[in-house]
């Protein structure tokens, strides 16, 4: 019995495989892209739910002026505004209660009355928190604040 040695197609020949290095330079690359661009696509998104946040303000705000303009008072009620109503609290965007981001209730102000003040508080749904913001809020004569942990006023947050 000979030994014959085994023929190596052309193709085969050439073929060349990645190193270990070069897999591990790779794989530190993506790393490092990573460790930059979640957190700044989470700050993103943070930034748009509370934009989301604020336009559903100001349409609740309009809303609650049109009621007064028609009844003569304010009310706690969203159905009574036409908005969706999430057991006492509305939606920004009229979105079902467990797709939003932000829950917008309707209150009266300490030392204020139903018939000529209302307050507006945007609260973040839990799992989806806004540190920086926190809650927002708007009353009757358009005086905006936020009660976020970070301390930030509501010039940047507004």
């Amino acid at each position: 019995m000979m030994n014959t040695p085994i023929a190596r197609s052309p193709r085969a020949a050439g073929v060349r495989g990645f190193t270990l290095i070069e897999l591990m330079i790779t794989v530190m690359i993506i790393g490092i892209l990573a460790a930059v661009a979640i957190p700044q696509y989470q700050q993103f998104v943070t930034k748009a739910r509370r934009a989301e946040a604020k336009s559903g303000l100001a349409r609740v705000q309009g809303a609650l002026e049109r009621y007064f303009t028609v009844n003569n008072v304010y009310t706690l009620d969203p159905a009574a505004l036409k908005l969706t109503s999430c057991g006492g609290a509305t939606t920004p965007s009229g979105d079902t209660c467990d797709s939003s981001s932000y829950l917008i209730t309707i209150s009266v102000p300490v030392g204020g009355a139903i018939e000529t003040a209302f307050l507006l508080t945007a609260a973040p749904v839990s799992g989806r928190p806004d540190a920086v913001c926190g809650n927002l809020t708007v009353d009757n004569t358009n005086t905006r604040t936020a009660t976020g942990s970070s301390g930030s006023t509501a010039g940047v947050c507004w």
